[in-house]
């Protein structure tokens, strides 16, 4: 009876302890799940002002395009050569400022929000070193769009607006510094609201200084570009006096000093600006070659380029914020949560690039015959989107799996690796598939498809099996940064 008593008992503990074990799991589960959306919820709340704001960069430009149009062909081609030639001169600048964003990030982790103050300050005063090497490189422009190759007469155009946009070169580097340091701090609709103010004004001085209206001269293609510099001014100085504000209510003292910040952030900007920069002279190069293949393929490049960037504005958007949220978390040294972010921007930017190369798959046709009347620039359009619907989804994860690296501070391999693959594929498939095989614009193409997949495998990989995850294995909160004499990547 005793025996058949325990048994008995035994066999309900044991029951009792599954019943509540499956309770607990099912309250773990809960958890996790709250924890995913509330990771969720703050990827979204970071990433859409920057998608907003970089929407409004992209309209910045297209503000200075459509009105030095009406000045002629010449006048509107020196714009576009200038604009391509100083963003490949920015390419490094910006790319150090990334810099700033992941120190910033990761002092905040950590609990030293006046060191991530300093890594601004850092930031910008590079950004004025780097603005004013852009202004004395842009004094006189012109023997160096016609070293290029650029005609003379849009050499001249090209000049003119390069030597005066230049002026705002410091302006829009501190603007970088400023931008970069409120994502990290979890601020991103100042920046946009900043971006969308810009905008405005760009517009009105534009239209006065290259038409002469409400009383100021008029200057043709140069307008355009002082209308430019002068609104990047006005976007850094608001900037600046908003971020010293936020500053002093905060009011953490800084125990970094200036030079050690300026040397933190070049050990993870320069990598990155370097990589942007190499990006842009590939892409450049990719565009040069498909020039070469006539005018319908070119038109139809743009044509798609131009159709697809609404869906590479919220992948990019949600890696920035990633790499943000990343930097914090490992700040903390909370492993488990940058993992977390990983999986939760992984499937925001996935979800919605799949989505929109389904539009491009099923809808290229109809989309390219918005942009273009001309029956073969419609054919090789439809073609491009075609392959864009592919490669949605692998730029989706290479996209976001860089940031997240980035803001673990594995900068180097990044910046190596992307750099190679990137000239491998993208001149490499415009030559030999493109040219040599006559596959033409969508010969070149196949080269992001082979771009998105080799980086989106590697970037993978080394998210999960990196060597970079050694600094953060241990659960204990401590100082990450006594952490990087581990890190290989910093």
């Amino acid at each position: 009876m005793l025996w058949a008593a325990t048994v008995k008992l035994a066999r309900r503990a044991r029951g009792g302890a599954r019943e509540a074990s499956a309770r607990g799991d099912e309250g773990e589960q809960r958890e996790a799940r709250a924890r995913a959306s509330a990771t969720r919820v703050e990827l979204v709340a970071l990433a859409w002002p920057i998608a907003a704001a970089m929407l409004g960069e992209s309209a910045l430009g297209l503000v200075d395009t459509k009105l030095v149009g009406a000045l002629g062909a010449e006048a509107l081609a020196g714009v576009g050569t200038a604009s391509v030639v100083l963003f490949l001169g920015y390419a490094l600048a910006f790319g150090l400022m990334r810099g700033v964003k992941v120190r910033a990030a990761h002092a905040i982790g950590e609990g030293r929000a006046g060191d991530a103050v300093r890594y601004a300050q850092a930031g910008a005063l590079a950004g004025v070193v780097f603005g004013v090497a852009v202004i004395a490189v842009m004094r006189a422009p012109e023997g160096l769009f016609r070293a290029l190759g650029v005609a003379p007469a849009t050499a001249r155009a090209a000049a003119e607006f390069a030597a005066a946009r230049a002026w705002g070169a410091p302006a829009m580097f501190v603007t970088s510094a400023m931008v970069q340091f409120r994502q990290a701090a979890g601020d991103t609709r100042a920046t946009m609201v900043a971006g969308l103010l810009a905008n405005g004004m760009n517009a009105a001085l534009a239209y006065a200084l290259i038409y002469g209206r409400f009383g100021l001269p008029a200057l043709g293609v140069a307008g355009a570009g002082y209308a430019t510099a002068l609104t990047e001014w006005a976007q850094a100085t608001g900037l600046v006096l908003y971020t010293a504000r936020v500053v002093k209510r905060e009011g953490e003292a800084a125990k970094l000093g200036l030079a050690a910040a300026a040397r933190e952030v070049a050990t993870l900007g320069l990598p990155t600006g370097a990589h942007f920069l190499a990006e842009n002279l590939a892409f450049t190069t990719f565009t040069l070659v498909l020039g070469s293949m006539g005018a319908a393929e070119m038109a139809a490049h743009q044509l798609a380029l131009n159709a697809i960037r609404a869906s590479f504005l919220p992948g990019f958007a949600v890696s920035e914020a990633g790499c943000v949220l990343v930097g914090r978390a490992l700040g903390r040294r909370d492993l488990a949560e940058a993992d977390r972010v990983a999986a939760e921007a992984l499937k925001l930017a996935l979800a919605f690039m799949t989505l929109c190369g389904l539009g491009f798959l099923f809808a290229g046709g109809a989309l390219a015959r918005v942009f273009s009347a001309d029956p073969r620039v419609i054919a090789v359009a439809t073609k491009l989107l075609m392959v864009a619907a592919l490669f949605q989804t692998l730029d989706a994860a290479n996209m976001v799996l860089r940031g997240l690296l980035r803001g673990a501070k594995d900068v180097r391999f990044v910046a190596l690796c992307g750099t190679t693959i990137a000239w491998l594929a993208i001149p490499g498939a415009a030559y030999l598939l493109g040219k040599k095989l006559g596959m033409g614009a969508v010969g070149g193409w196949w080269g992001f498809v082979l771009e998105t997949a080799l980086c989106a495998a590697l970037f993978g990989y080394r998210w999960a099996r990196g060597p970079w995850r050694e600094a953060y294995r241990s659960s204990h909160r401590g100082d990450a940064r006594a952490a990087e004499g581990v890190a290989p990547a910093v």
